[in-house]
């Protein structure tokens, strides 16, 4: 899938490291505004595992939170 970002280099960040469809799932669930908790019992996963899906996103889109994570998923056109 071609990511077309705003940012070239996010855009080529992406392409060394994807996110799995997964990490889109929670992705979306992040931007609409989920809690870990309440992205755990939507997408049937502890709320470990929502971390360490969080964490990974943070990092391969190199943000520091949640909130810089959606305005960068929406700017890029990751999730409508």
């Amino acid at each position: 899938m071609a990511i077309e970002a705003i940012d070239p280099e996010f855009g080529h960040l992406l392409q060394n490291s994807p996110l799995t469809v997964r990490e889109l799932d929670v992705l979306r669930l992040i931007v609409e505004g989920c809690s870990n908790e309440a992205i755990g019992k939507r997408l049937y996963l502890t709320v470990g595992t929502v971390k360490t899906h969080v964490r990974n996103i943070l990092n391969k889109m190199c943000v520091d939170d949640r909130t810089q994570a959606a305005v960068r998923a929406l700017r890029a056109g990751l999730v409508r």
